[in-house]
């Protein structure tokens, strides 16, 4: 790992204590710029993005895993997602129908298999091809398998060329399985066992 920044695992408890919201501020930026780029061409603002953080952070077993730059403390990326349940009586948790539009990802929970979603990563521009998003990556993976996780699951434009490679480097397989709300995005898996 390149000595210029650490990796960490943050809490929704991690969030409420950051006082100055230092951390919170860093993180919409970040997603700010990255889906500001091809092939999402978003035009998100601050206000709604750390609204919707603090939304993502109370959803069934969420995760944020960040990178922070050694000498000046401040966010360079950042990994974020939640376990997928087929269905659920509370609104907050994600299913699979959710975030597809259809029922194709269910078979990833047969069997009560456990299934996490990333539902947003990103590395600041200057810091790309620096190992940072592997780092964010492996340190996730750690902690999937250390919570008993059987499933990463991903998805990506198909447009989206350094994200497809990430995934195939990293091992997971892209699924025969389009996103119905946006069918230029695919899934990848990767299994934990």
């Amino acid at each position: 790992m390149p000595d210029f920044f650490e990796v960490q695992v943050i809490t929704l408890a991690d969030l409420r204590a950051d006082d100055y919201g230092i951390l919170i501020s860093d993180l919409a930026e970040i997603i700010c710029e990255v889906f500001s780029e091809p092939p999402w061409n978003e035009r998100f603002s601050a206000t709604r993005i750390m609204f919707g953080l603090g939304v993502e952070m109370m959803r069934k077993n969420a995760m944020l895993v960040i990178a922070k730059h050694k000498q000046d403390g401040h966010v360079i990326a950042y990994m974020l997602g939640q376990e997928l349940v087929v269905e659920s009586d509370d609104p907050r948790d994600q299913t699979f129908l959710k975030i597809s539009g259809g029922h194709d990802l269910d078979v990833l929970a047969n069997n009560q298999q456990r299934t996490f979603y990333v539902s947003g990563l990103g590395v600041r521009a200057k810091y790309r091809r620096l190992g940072v998003a592997e780092q964010l990556s492996a340190t996730l993976l750690t902690e999937l398998r250390r919570h008993q996780f059987d499933y990463r699951l991903g998805r990506t434009d198909l447009q989206a060329h350094g994200m497809r490679n990430l995934y195939s480097k990293q091992g997971f397989k892209e699924l025969p399985v389009y996103d119905l709300k946006y069918p230029g995005r695919s899934y990848w898996v990767l299994s934990l066992n």
